[in-house]
């Protein structure tokens, strides 16, 4: 059996020396991940409280290392609870010795994984993730109240790109006056975490295991912050009041009871006869509110549901209901980890021309070679950007969303030449390489690309942004690998 080392994160301590060898103290996850980024066992220890602040130095940690391809899927235990956090990590223990055993498993099934197809795949670091902890793991969603999206899976959420975390999530030293905060959330992740799920159970990546909840969800905007409401069937005004009705026999007038009360008995406001007896001169009918603003009289009130986010207002029978399971890992699954392939996270592009972002490159440097030794050879590539993807879901609605996404990845497809080659290299993200094509007219074509939100048929109030730019790689003979140009080109999007 390989022998691993235990790292060790003291948070607000300077590293101690220790006595076994097999255990090295970091001030940091940055700094483990510097001078020893080889996987290993790690162990968040020097935890103080519970505080907001606390929790968030040690997200901050977890978010590094689960970042990285090699500690992705490593074992990381923390030394106390920290509520919302443990779920996020292997285990809770102030001394790892005794959770050695399930660590090197995890560790020996992970080193069946190759490192270079985690780099750039996170769905494959979720599958990876699930993989090495053995087959009865299950992937559980937690309920997360402070969220607009109710359940969420956490877990995933960490494994997702931190980009936006950085300006979704508070840093430590942001808090200052802050403490009264009683959680922090990050709901982008949150909600790419359901979507990378969705993804991975249609395309038969991970199964069902077991029915959690089910939440309603408002029809809209997909959250499930929901006020149920009481209003008057009548006008729908919610200022009404519960009244005991009475119902006069000899005239048939009907009003609350108080408007009955006369010197201590009860007295019919409109025909003035003295009502003693329940039953014989009186009754009390099954209308029984009052509306304060139309004054219609009713049994029982209207019930309707108010989104807190959108403020839609929604039938209860109009609400959309959602299945929350717990997943495992599927026979295809494993496959997938153990070969490291599996196909992009978004399909865009589609056909033998679509490549994974690995083989892209490839070509890539295949076409800078080509390029040198016949310079009349030119190619160009275009890189393609949707930025607000999320927002117009949001706002439009989900069938309005996809059927604008249908009809622009159709022009978009019409646009592709059968001899050009496309992948991605983000779920958001697209490049193109035009073989036989000179920058002016790659430029074009990425103007066409832009200008496509206004020559789209479906016409809607949110249109979703698409950022398309022309690039050449220098000709010039430099030893820049191709990846560090779609990197740097991918800024400019």
């Amino acid at each position: 059996m390989t022998e691993y080392k235990i790292y060790r994160i003291l948070l607000g301590q300077e590293p101690a020396h220790s006595s076994d060898e097999k255990i090295t103290d970091f001030p940091s996850a940055g700094e483990l991940l510097e001078k020893s980024p080889k996987p290993g066992i790690v162990l968040i220890d020097g935890l103080k409280g519970n505080k907001t602040s606390d929790m968030l130095k040690v997200f901050w940690e977890l978010v590094e290392l689960r970042e990285s391809a090699e500690f992705c899927f490593a074992p990381i235990y923390i030394s106390r609870t920290m509520k919302q956090l443990d779920i996020m990590v292997d285990g809770i223990t102030a001394n790892i010795e005794e959770r050695l055993p399930e660590a090197l498993s995890i560790l020996e099934r992970g080193a069946r994984v190759s490192p270079d197809a985690l780099q750039d795949n996170h769905n494959l670091r979720m599958l990876t993730y699930m993989y090495v902890r053995g087959e009865d793991h299950l992937l559980l969603p937690v309920c997360a109240p402070f969220s607009q999206w109710i359940y969420s899976y956490p877990q995933m959420a960490l494994l997702l790109d931190s980009s936006s975390k950085e300006a979704k999530i508070l840093r430590p030293e942001d808090l200052s006056g802050l403490e009264r905060l009683r959680s922090f959330r990050f709901d982008t992740e949150m909600i790419m975490a359901l979507r990378a799920v969705a993804f991975l159970e249609d395309n038969g990546y991970i199964e069902r295991y077991a029915l959690v909840d089910r939440v309603r969800k408002c029809p809209k905007c997909k959250t499930g912050h929901l006020n149920y409401v009481d209003i008057c069937p009548n006008c729908g005004s919610i200022d009404f009041e519960k009244k005991l009705m009475m119902h006069c026999f000899t005239c048939g007038h009907v009003a609350p009871d108080s408007d009955f009360r006369k010197n201590m008995s009860f007295v019919c406001p409109k025909c003035n006869t003295v009502l003693r007896h329940l039953g014989s001169d009186y009754d009390h009918p099954l209308e029984s509110h009052e509306c304060n603003d139309c004054g219609a009289k009713f049994i029982e009130p209207d019930v309707k549901a108010d989104c807190l986010f959108c403020r839609a207002r929604t039938d209860p029978s109009d609400l959309t209901a959602v299945n929350v399971y717990s997943y495992k890992l599927s026979g295809k699954g494993s496959a997938a980890v153990r070969t490291g392939n599996m196909q992009m996270e978004v399909q865009l592009f589609d056909g033998q021309n679509n490549l994974k972002f690995g083989y892209f490159c490839n070509i890539l440097e295949w076409m800078r070679e080509y390029r040198k030794r016949y310079s009349d050879e030119v190619f160009t590539i275009i890189g393609l950007k949707f930025s607000n993807l999320y927002e117009v879901e949001t706002s439009l609605g989900e069938d309005l969303y996809k059927k604008i996404m249908d009809e622009l990845i159709f022009r978009i497809r019409s646009m592709v030449r059968n001899t050009d080659i496309t992948t991605s290299s983000a779920p958001d993200t697209f490049w193109i390489l035009l073989p036989r094509t000179i920058f002016d007219n790659s430029r074009i074509l990425a103007e066409r690309i832009e200008q496509l939100n206004d020559m789209l048929e479906i016409k809607a109030e949110k249109k979703i942004e698409i950022r398309a730019r022309s690039f050449q790689i220098p000709a010039e003979d430099d030893q820049a690998a191709a990846e560090k140009y779609l990197a740097m080109f991918a800024e400019e999007l």
